[in-house]
């Protein structure tokens, strides 16, 4: 089962043929997307559309360069809207709601747009919310590795469940977060010519890893210049299955069944 783990259907860029991105994912093979927020009002929209399209889940938390901006409000909301019950307010036709995670959170040293201490705390807290919630996380963590785990503190990650998406990290800290029992995402940067994910995507086992876009961004090498959509997954398990010499079925197989067993869809 293919699934993009990771696309912002939301955003504006898919706001003239949202209806048309969908459905070349689903002739593409795509079976499902997971769409994460970025703050309160994308995780808002990312609920409207898992309400609109039966292929796509919503993820809902604040992202690190939108932590210095984010309200103690919105962390209140995020938790409610999170609620995965079928009295919850985001529940659909009296079903669990389609809140899937919570993300996409994490840490980002490369832009200067949230000091480290506010993303810090954000992070916490939400990964507190996560625990409380028993639901799994979508991490992001860009410029940072074990200093990152050194500042959230080992302890607050223990018990949860999750994926480090975009991975773009050393094949040293790879191992350290399997070592956490987390997953790694995958996604365009992978078919580069002169990719830096190679290394790291040999020596991960098919078991832990994810596909993803990060749709509209990171398009595909076949596809450079141009907007990223979900459709394009399918590039990234091409790419897996020649580096780990499979067929793409059996990178669709496991990848599909590792993301289905981490978000329960």
């Amino acid at each position: 089962m293919l699934i993009d783990t990771h696309a912002h259907l939301d955003f504006k860029d898919f706001d003239t043929d949202r209806d048309e991105v969908v459905s070349r994912a689903a002739k593409a093979g795509v079976s499902y997307i997971i769409n994460p927020g970025c703050d309160l009002a994308t995780s808002q929209k990312a609920i409207e559309l898992s309400r609109s399209y039966e292929m796509v889940y919503a993820a809902v938390g604040i992202h690190p360069n939108s932590t210095s901006v984010a309200k103690p409000g919105d962390f209140v909301e995020i938790a409610r809207l999170a609620e995965n019950t079928e009295n919850a307010e985001n529940a659909v036709d009296g079903k669990k709601s389609k809140v899937v995670a919570i993300g996409e959170i994490g840490l980002d040293f490369y832009r200067d747009r949230a000091p480290k201490d506010i993303q810090v705390r954000a992070l916490r807290g939400q990964l507190d919310l996560a625990r409380e919630l028993d639901l799994p996380v979508i991490i992001h963590f860009r410029n940072v590795e074990f200093e990152g785990i050194d500042l959230i503190g080992t302890d607050n990650l223990k018990g949860l469940r999750g994926v480090f998406h975009c991975f773009g990290g050393s094949p040293e800290f790879a191992k350290k977060v399997m070592a956490m029992g987390f997953y790694l995402g995958f996604d365009g940067p992978l078919t580069y010519k002169k990719s830096d994910r190679t290394d790291v995507a040999l020596e991960v086992p098919l078991e832990k890893c994810l596909l993803e876009t990060d749709a509209p961004f990171l398009t595909p090498q076949k596809y450079r210049g141009q907007r990223n959509e979900p459709a394009y997954v399918v590039e990234v398990a091409e790419k897996m299955a020649e580096l780990k010499n499979c067929g793409i079925d059996e990178v669709i197989e496991v990848t599909g069944q590792n993301a289905r067993t981490l978000f329960g869809i």
